[in-house]
């Protein structure tokens, strides 16, 4: 009985030294207390390649009072109690955080961890933190990575742009996806003009995209600029100015040519041809006519061409003045549709000449204006270029040097600068009087300037309305340049020079032109 009681003797004293803190091995006295943690912060859920923090927080319940009691009695902190404390963090099997740490004076301990979500496979993950025995956990999703996704988030454009001036464009792409990529970005403006441009990008980075489009001809308006990824689509308005009164460059022309005895397709489109070539050098602002042929699109049509005689234009009445033509003036803004009309009886040349008169009215221009010739408010040979010439026997072919004197009489014409209304005169002998602005008709009898014979040359109306012809009647050849001169001389010249005159003797006719 002795014998045991001595080794319990032992056992309690060992235990007692334990509890009075007498050092060994031993974490503290029995009952020390144990951590719990209280609370971890972490993600639900990281994108592939990003980084977040994990914050735990342990405590030691009843320690803080410990350690202030001991304090009382002079014994110092009570860490001295307690061992350090082994501190984990893991992501699945991977260790974030691994050591051994002091126990604070206060019993609250602050664990953080930095988990990357780029060493991470995509899906659910557990996050275990450990301090001493206590433990816990929270799951963390780690998302697929986004593939590549070019979104257009800007594009920098002017608000108008001028009719023939160049439209830059920039766009500003980022791949809003989490992987690099290339991608084909398309930029256009309007129906038509467009560029592509390629761009590489890491996931989330941004680039410029920029084109010029040169010399944008489209008619005034607003027009689309669209930026196409093979993801996103994006677009803004630019407007264009353009220069005509019309708004646009392209007017439809309806012609109403009922009234004409023959086809005039071709006369009407040289007319229109003439303007669609001088445009930029008369009208400041380029135009093209197209036909419109359906009736019903008459009212709808820019312009409307039609032919008939005209007795009264405007506030002018008919006197002795004869109209080949009239039409609306543009004043400002034009009317739906502009008209203009052309006698139907005038000569191919005649006809062609007016219709371009007439739609220079319908363009804005007004008598007097560039092309001055065009542009006068009458028609004589002295505005026409060239002046065609229709020349004829009355009784066969013309001989040959009947035809060398018409054409040394024009060209001496030609050879002049004090022509009246036109800077030169230039003249070309054409096939039939339907394509001549004036006629010549050699007749070796000739009975209509002279019914008693003797000879001479006279003016009279010719095939077609307006048309002049210079009757040439029982004269010698020698002489049929100086008629000829004498006829046109006051037309084409503001002085008749005296040798054009009736007083010029038999041998200055037959000289001149020398």
């Amino acid at each position: 009985m002795r014998n045991a009681s001595a080794v319990a003797a032992v056992v309690l004293l060992v235990a007692l030294a334990g509890c009075g803190g007498l050092g060994g091995e031993m974490a503290g006295p029995l009952g020390a207390p144990s951590p719990s943690i209280e609370s971890v912060d972490a993600p639900e859920s990281l994108g592939h390649d990003e980084r977040a923090t994990v914050e735990a927080t342990a405590r030691w319940e009843g320690l803080a009072d410990d350690a202030d009691d001991a304090a009382g009695e002079g014994s110092g902190s009570a860490n001295a109690t307690l061992d350090p404390v082994r501190v984990t963090v893991r992501v699945g099997d991977a260790t974030l955080l691994s050591e051994n740490r002091s126990v604070p004076g206060n019993g609250t301990m602050t664990v953080t961890a930095t988990v990357d979500a780029a060493a991470l496979d995509p899906g659910e993950h557990e996050i275990r933190v450990s301090v001493g025995e206590a433990s816990a956990t929270r799951t963390v999703v780690v998302e697929e990575a986004r593939p590549a996704a070019f979104a257009v988030s800007e594009i920098e454009a002017p608000e108008s742009v001028a009719y023939g001036g160049d439209l830059s464009v920039t766009a500003t792409v980022t791949n809003v996806g989490d992987v690099a990529g290339n991608q084909t970005v398309r930029i256009r403006y309007g129906t038509g003009a467009s560029a592509n441009r390629t761009v590489a990008l890491d996931g989330g980075a941004e680039a410029e995209a920029s084109v010029t489009f040169a010399d944008v001809r489209l008619d005034g308006g607003d027009y689309p600029v669209v930026v196409t990824t093979a993801n996103r689509t994006r677009e803004r308005t630019v407007s264009v100015v353009h220069p005509s009164p019309y708004g646009k460059t392209t007017l439809d022309l309806y012609v109403d040519d009922e009234a004409v005895d023959r086809n005039v397709s071709a006369v009407v489109a040289a007319a229109t041809g003439y303007w669609e070539r001088t445009d930029g050098r008369y009208l400041g602002y380029p135009v093209e006519y197209e036909r419109v042929d359906d009736a019903d699109g008459a009212d709808d049509a820019d312009v409307v061409l039609r032919f008939d005689r005209v007795e009264r234009c405007g506030v002018e009445e008919i006197n002795e003045t004869r109209y080949f033509g009239c039409a609306d003036l543009l004043v400002d803004e034009p009317r739906t549709p502009m008209t203009a009309t052309v006698d139907p009886r005038l000569s191919d040349a005649e006809m062609n000449a007016t219709i371009i008169h007439e739609l220079g009215h319908v363009q804005g221009l007004e008598h007097g204006e560039e092309p001055a010739g065009l542009m006068s408010a009458t028609s004589t040979l002295a505005t026409h270029q060239p002046v065609k010439v229709h020349l004829r026997a009355d009784d066969g072919a013309v001989t040959g040097p009947v035809e060398d004197e018409v054409a040394a009489a024009l060209n001496y014409f030609a050879g002049r600068d004090d022509l009246a209304g036109s800077d030169r005169f230039a003249w070309e002998f054409v096939d039939s009087a339907r394509e001549a602005h004036v006629q010549i008709t050699y007749d070796e009898r000739g009975d209509v300037c002279f019914a008693d014979g003797g000879g001479g040359s006279c003016t009279v109306d010719g095939e077609y309305y307006g048309q002049e012809d210079v009757r040439l009647e029982e004269l010698d050849e020698e002489v049929v340049a100086w008629h000829v001169g004498a006829s046109l001389a006051p037309v084409l010249l503001d002085d008749v020079p005296p040798e054009l005159t009736g007083e010029a003797e038999r041998r200055e006719r037959e000289a001149w032109p020398e």
